[in-house]
């Protein structure tokens, strides 16, 4: 049996700073998943001397160690519990709970040292993640691989309501023959004993479809709902569907990433649906749960298929009446979940919840950036009681401080002094959002893509109250556009839409490709936007005042693309002296080399149609600097 206790007191998961309050414990080290299959490993928890407010599973997926696999495989993590029961064959019997599960990204297009955490709140659970445990990360690939490192974070504190009790309601992955066998074979209706002392209660559902060779293109691509019963009456509705794929942090990706699925993305966590159902149990009483799927017909060569995992949590009073809890900061933010929304020189957006009983219809944020101006916000709403909403804060004065950290704290829930201010104040680490010229030019290349005759895309600047400055308006398809724009001092949003959410170049339509950049007056370009973005570009930057392009543009990043590339790559950057280019092969061999005979502003066009699939860098150097960025040659 493998123990490990790691206690990392400098890592930052969670947007608080790790305190004195708070014990990290990894299980699962970078460990390969590379075949369809079970990898267990034990490690020891905290016991149950304190109690927890929270408990956090930080997984972090990553490639395996020969790359990343070109598929979208799901994965799953259990803790494999002890029952101190036998069965039949006099066997202990080991109840399994699932913690997490992310569906892997389409691989192909990923570094091998790509990582992405996904966090997930299993407070809940608190009663089976004691002492020694065994964690479980199920693979269901046919092909490596992925990674996970398994980051559980305990925070001492008091919970909003403690935990008597909780058992599986359904538990593996199932076909779908038909509507009927399913709710007779799968999700049929099963009795539980409501403990005499439970005051509270919660079903908790995830379930993702899978497999779409079908005339439904079910169960993978078909939004279906799913109806709660409690005692046969019906409490929930739950549309059981992922629409935001094409928002999708990680990107871009090989395969059809920006399609929305039954309840999963590629590379995100599978949502958890949360029914309460407090107000239908009786202690001490029985209770039937059961769950229906909206029925459908299908026909084809492959069978539609779900995985569930379903449970039943039984818990005490609520232990505070007036309390609200800081759940997240979403913006600004590093978590590798939020990038899509940041770097941010805008609002801020945080989560709060109700951690109190009564409503909660009145709050105080404050919220500055360390060492700067505090500012505060009266936010006014009604949540009951766990309910959460995402609350974005007016602008802040500004970005000023001593570090870049951003601080939020929760004051007077309802008026009141917070019964419970534990879970009142947050931290966020943020960087900074890119600074531009007053004057630069937009080069905007519209695809084939059509809605009416009009280009699927378009942009518009907004500045730091959401007030358009500029826009696109209609747009003709496949044009090249280049507007060159004027700002004053001040802090803008850069925002592409597609009304088809699939971007400027995706290779699974016949829309051609398409462009976005940022380029100096005159001079090099500033940003070089993936053109495979799916929904949307948010981009936030700031105008500080007139700079000279050609005092900056030696500490400007060089722009290498198309990366990956199976012919040529573009390399464009300035520099003050004559540079070189050299591409050096994964082993530090030599394949490419030319000296640029002039200085200023440099686009180079090289041909890697002869070079072996791989991975390479491009080194550009000058007496002053040098810069290396690696390129797939796929």
């Amino acid at each position: 049996m493998k123990k490990n206790y790691l206690i990392l007191l400098l890592i930052v998961f969670t947007n608080n700073l790790v305190a004195s309050d708070t014990t990290i414990v990894r299980i699962h080290d970078h460990t390969d998943m590379t075949w369809n299959g079970n990898y267990d490993e034990w490690g020891v928890l905290p016991d149950s001397t304190n109690d927890y407010r929270k408990i956090y599973l930080h997984y972090t997926m990553g490639c395996a160690t020969g790359g990343c696999s070109d598929w979208d495989y799901t994965t799953q993590i259990f803790v494999r519990h002890r029952t101190g029961e036998l069965d039949t064959a006099l066997n202990e019997i080991i109840k399994e709970y699932e913690l997490a599960r992310v569906i892997t990204p389409y691989g192909s297009n990923l570094s091998n040292n790509w990582e992405f955490t996904t966090t997930f709140d299993i407070t809940d659970f608190v009663h089976v993640l004691r002492d020694s445990v065994e964690i479980r990360c199920h693979y269901s690939g046919w092909s490596s691989g992925f990674s996970a490192t398994l980051d559980f974070e305990f925070i001492e504190g008091i919970p909003a309501r403690d935990v008597i009790n909780f058992e599986n309601i359904y538990s593996g992955g199932h076909s779908y023959n038909s509507s009927t066998d399913f709710e007779m074979t799968t999700l049929f209706p099963k009795k539980f004993l409501i403990q005499a002392n439970s005051l509270g209660s919660m079903v908790k559902m995830t379930t993702t479809g899978h497999g779409f060779d079908n005339n439904q293109s079910a169960a993978e691509f078909k939004p279906i709902n799913y109806y709660v019963k409690i005692n046969g009456v019906q409490t929930h509705t739950q549309y059981n569907w992922d629409q935001n794929c094409g928002e999708n942090p990680i990107y871009p990706q090989g395969g059809t990433w920006i399609y929305d699925r039954a309840n999963w993305c590629p590379g995100t966590k599978a949502q958890t649906f949360k029914h309460e159902i407090t107000s239908f149990i009786s202690s001490g009483d029985s209770l039937e749960v059961d769950i229906d799927f909206e029925p459908y017909t299908w026909s084809g060569t492959q069978t539609p298929s779900y995985i569930i995992e379903c449970q039943l949590f039984q818990y005490t009073a609520p232990n505070f009446m007036n309390s609200a809890e800081l759940v997240d900061i979403i913006k600004p933010s590093l978590k590798d979940e939020h990038k899509r929304k940041n770097p941010i020189c805008g609002k801020p957006l945080i989560k709060i919840r109700n951690y109190g009983s009564s409503p909660l219809t009145s709050l105080q944020i404050q919220y500055n950036v360390k060492g700067g101006d505090i500012n505060i916000f009266d936010w006014q709403g009604n949540l009951g009681f766990l309910e959460t909403e995402e609350v974005e804060l007016p602008n802040l004065t500004n970005w000023s401080g001593s570090t870049n950290v951003f601080e939020v704290i929760l004051k007077n829930p309802n008026g009141q002094t917070d019964e419970y201010d534990d879970n009142n104040s947050m931290q966020s680490e943020f960087e900074t959002v890119p600074e531009y010229p007053e004057r630069f030019v937009l080069w905007f290349n519209t695809n084939n893509g059509v809605v009416g005759g009009i280009s699927e895309s378009s942009w518009k600047f907004l500045d730091k109250n959401d007030n358009i400055i500029t826009t696109s308006g209609a747009l003709a398809p496949n044009t090249p556009f280049k507007d060159t724009l004027e700002f004053l001092p001040g802090c803008y949003t850069f925002l592409v839409e597609d009304t088809d959410e699939d971007g400027l170049d995706f290779w699974a339509n016949n829309d051609g490709s398409g462009m976005v950049r940022f380029r100096a007056d005159g001079g090099p370009i500033l940003k070089a936007f993936n053109a495979d973005f799916g929904t949307n570009i948010i981009h936030q930057f700031k105008i500080a005042g007139t700079q000279n392009i050609e005092n900056n543009t030696e500490h400007l990043n060089w722009k290498i693309f198309p990366n990956p590339t199976k012919n040529n790559i573009v390399v464009e950057g300035f520099s003050k002296e004559k540079p070189v280019i050299v591409i050096l092969d994964n082993l530090g061999k030599e394949v490419f080399k030319k000296k640029i005979e002039k200085a200023g502003f440099i686009s180079e066009i090289i041909n890697l149609r002869e070079l072996e699939k791989g991975i390479y860098f491009v080194k550009i150097t000058n007496i002053k600097s040098a810069f290396t960025k690696k390129v797939i040659k796929k």
